[in-house]
Parts: C-alpha cells; structure tokens; sequence
C-alpha cells in the first residue's frame, strides 16, 4: 500500500489485489462495501495519520474509488471542513463519458498539470506512451490546459477518470481550443 499527499486536504491511497489478500478481504467483499471493507478502509486512514498526519477527525469525507485494469485500486480521499459545507451549494452530478477523440482539460496551477503526469508514470506508466497521438499543454489566463487528440479509444476512460482528480473537463473544447490557441501561450506540444 502507498499513501501519498496531494495537497493539505486530499490523499490518494494505492495498492493491490496482494494487499486485499493480506489483510483478509477478498475483492467482491472490498467492492460491496462490506464489514471487512469498512475495517480495512479505517485501518487505512489510521496509517495515513501516522504516517503523513492527515487527521480525519471533525471533517467530512470525499471518498472516490477507482479500479484500475492493471489490478491496482485508488482511493482519493478529501476531508471538507463542516464550515466549507455550510457555505457551498452542492449539486449532483453524472458523469458523462465523452466519445470524442478530443479532450481539453482545465488545471488550476501547474503543480496540479505536474502532479497528474507524476501520477500517470507511478501509477499507469502503460499508459502515458498511449495517451494520445498528439498533446498540448498551454497557458491561458493563469490556468493551464491539457489538450489530447486522437486518443485511442480503450484508453479513453483510464485517462478521464485519471485525470479528473486534477482537473476539470471543458465543454464547448473547439470554441476553447480556438481561444486558446489563439490568446494562450502554448508551452508543450507532442505530435
């Protein structure tokens, strides 16, 4: 198992089949959310305390799981403060997978864009030769945006859900790839 900071109130929790083995919980059991699961999961963020000092206590939690095909399961964890809740409205929303060939991602700050290509060649170094056929990375009004074409398409719901941790989707993507091709600074290109 390996626990990793990503910033001051989220976590990413990352192991395998071995580690489920290990503690006594086989697979079905860890995704139904059973007794042994719920154990297992607080044994984890008992580590987690120890070991990088994320306290959960008095904080509500986010917690977002993801299978890997490799076998590998992540677990995001976000701790958010009750005031935080008070004040933010929270809306619902599905996901919609995109069956575009294009994808532009929006990153706050580019340790964000740093953090998720550190997470491709940990956690999926299969994947990031297969990304895309061609990429860009440009910078645009402070933000930076993430633009992927042609991605084959087996790989295309690895990379949503992968990147959604560390960016948000962007809607309208030829509107915002003319602007931003147009206005932004590009900083990165692959082809």
């Amino acid at each position: 198992m390996k626990i990793e900071k990503i910033n001051e109130n989220k976590i990413r929790i990352t192991f395998n089949h071995s580690y489920l083995q290990e503690n006594n919980v086989d697979v079905h059991s860890f995704m139904s959310n059973s007794l042994e699961s719920q154990s297992l999961f607080l044994s984890m963020l008992d580590e987690a305390e120890r070991e990088i000092g994320f306290i959960t206590d008095n904080y509500k939690l986010c917690i977002e799981a993801l299978a890997l095909s490799n076998g590998n399961f992540i677990i995001t964890v976000t701790r958010i403060e009750k005031e935080a809740l008070k004040s933010t409205r929270v809306q619902v929303r599905r996901k919609q997978t995109q069956n575009t060939k294009k994808l532009i991602y929006k990153f706050s700050n580019f340790d964000d864009f740093c953090n998720f290509e550190n997470f491709l060649s940990t956690s999926m170094p299969n994947l990031v030769d297969k990304l895309s056929t061609s990429n860009a990375l440009y910078k645009y009004e402070d933000y930076f945006f993430f633009v992927l074409q042609n991605i084959d398409e087996p790989y295309l719901s690895a990379i949503s859900n992968a990147i959604s941790e560390f960016a948000i989707s962007v809607s309208d993507s030829d509107l915002i790839l003319n602007k931003i091709r147009e206005y932004g600074m590009l900083l990165h290109t692959t082809s």
